[in-house]
């Protein structure tokens, strides 16, 4: 697709497709096809207190390093806005969990604020900046029990 002008549906449709990639990849531990959803020159800022990581190949070693078994990422509440040129602006909220046979456990739960730009073909990852709502106190505690 070519991007023309103003945030059609189809365009906040792929963004919100980039949110699900991300969370695939990255609780996948893909980090190469995590790293592509992001700019080449783009900052993850991982919440307040951690130093960025700045650019694409910083990003996909993050994503390979970072696994933790049974991980998992839901991202809902997604909104995306128009900005000037090939950009937008958009947010979600995102829970982080871990699942085992006995327990899910929250890890983190917070809110992304991000920038897009169309480059090369595809809506990418620009600025990514993790804010969370839960502090340490809450990791690892039970959101559910399995039977």
């Amino acid at each position: 697709m070519q991007y023309e002008g103003p945030l059609n549906p189809l365009v906040r449709l792929e963004i919100g497709e980039l949110y699900a990639r991300y969370a695939k990849y990255y609780d996948d531990g893909q980090g190469e096809k995590f790293g592509a959803l992001f700019t080449s020159a783009a900052t993850f800022v991982r919440g307040p207190g951690t130093d960025p990581v700045v650019g694409r190949d910083e990003i996909v070693e993050l994503a390979r390093s970072a696994g933790t078994p049974g991980i998992r990422h839901f991202v809902s509440n997604v909104v995306v806005d128009p900005a000037p040129g090939k950009t937008a602006t958009g947010s979600a909220y995102v829970q982080v969990v871990t699942a085992d046979e006995e327990a899910v456990r929250l890890v983190t739960m917070g809110c992304y604020t991000d920038e897009f730009r169309y480059e090369d073909g595809s809506w990418r990852f620009h600025l990514h900046r993790y804010d969370p709502f839960t502090g340490a106190g809450l990791r690892g505690a039970v959101l559910a029990t399995i039977c």
